[in-house]
């Protein structure tokens, strides 16, 4: 694939918030769409500050993206760390209280991003998961749909918000236009994310062959929001430079009335909060004394919890086969 340097190379169009029909239009004949300028510099710069100050320091255990699991930084010669962190707005207050707050009133909640969600989607928002990036790690070619989605498949929609100016060596968000038409296997015994997820991600590399699916790795300056459908193909692409960094929030939205649908097999009624006038999904929200018990035992004995966490996966998956 080319990855873009400069505009001119790019393929893909940006909108202004503004542009509310050509937006529409745009994601779902294409499955995403780019809204540039969502966020002002001043917002990013505050963002990368507080990170840098509160969130880097920080040697114990944070929720990774990744892994889903409790692990402390991995960092790499240039000291940008390579696991991002899971859920912003679930940090623990007494550490990164400045942080959570911030992103949670100022991006993941703010006025923009909230209209352009309800522009693709046709309702306020509720929010339901969120990631920080900072080092250039890859992410495998995936659907959301497999791990999280609305009730109804298919509703849900992705943010990916560049906090910086992400350049073409610094690894780029990719998405596969079009491919939000395509079905793929359901999340099942054969391809479930404790045992087999290799399969399900073999499965998805095939398809983009076997389609001969188009890849595109947008250019994003700081500021810009790429949005995705949760049956859109997308992912990071590998890069190993040392040079640019790929700082960046993504967040994960349903319709504010749906209920929650997790690895397509469980249902759920979400506890939210309510900010700015938007529903927030606040998963193991360490704010709360239970969760950072749970907390505390998921750090220091992670082989017995992810052991039974693991066989309550593949028990529900055999409930739905049955």
């Amino acid at each position: 694939m080319d990855v873009p340097e400069i505009a001119s190379e790019d393929p893909s169009p940006k909108f202004n918030l503004g542009d509310a029909e050509a937006i529409k239009d745009y994601y779902e004949t294409n499955g995403y769409v780019i809204i540039r300028g969502l966020y002002s510099s001043a917002v990013c710069k505050t963002v990368r500050g507080f990170w840098d100050n509160d969130v880097k320091p920080f040697r114990g255990f944070i929720y990774r993206q990744t892994t889903c699991k409790a692990e402390t930084h991995r960092f790499n010669a240039r000291g940008w760390v390579m696991n991002p962190i899971l859920n912003i707005q679930s940090l623990h207050t007494g550490h990164f209280g400045r942080f959570r707050d911030y992103v949670t009133n100022n991006v993941l909640t703010a006025e923009p991003l909230s209209r352009a969600f309800s522009i693709l989607m046709g309702s306020a928002p509720k929010i339901v998961q969120s990631m920080y990036f900072e080092g250039n790690s890859a992410t495998w070619e995936h659907q959301d749909s497999y791990y999280l989605d609305s009730e109804k498949i298919g509703e849900m929609a992705g943010a990916w918000l560049a906090v910086e100016d992400i350049a073409a060596e610094a690894g780029r968000f990719f998405i596969c236009p079009g491919s939000h038409r395509i079905k793929l296997d359901d999340h099942s015994l054969e391809n479930n994310i404790a045992e087999n997820h290799e399969a399900y991600i073999t499965s998805v590399v095939e398809k983009i062959k076997q389609a001969n699916l188009p890849i595109r790795a947008p250019l994003l300056e700081a500021g810009d929001v790429l949005f995705w459908n949760a049956l859109t193909i997308h992912g990071s692409l590998d890069s190993q430079d040392t040079e640019h960094s790929r700082s960046s929030i993504t967040c994960h939205a349903i319709p504010e009335a749906r209920k929650f649908l997790q690895l397509q097999t469980r249902v759920m009624e979400l506890k939210t909060t309510e900010i700015n006038g938007i529903q927030v999904f606040r998963p193991k929200d360490l704010a709360s004394a239970k969760n950072r018990a749970i907390f505390a035992i998921e750090s220091y004995f992670p082989k017995q919890f992810y052991w039974l966490k693991k066989r309550a996966i593949v028990h529900v998956m055999k409930r739905k086969a049955a």
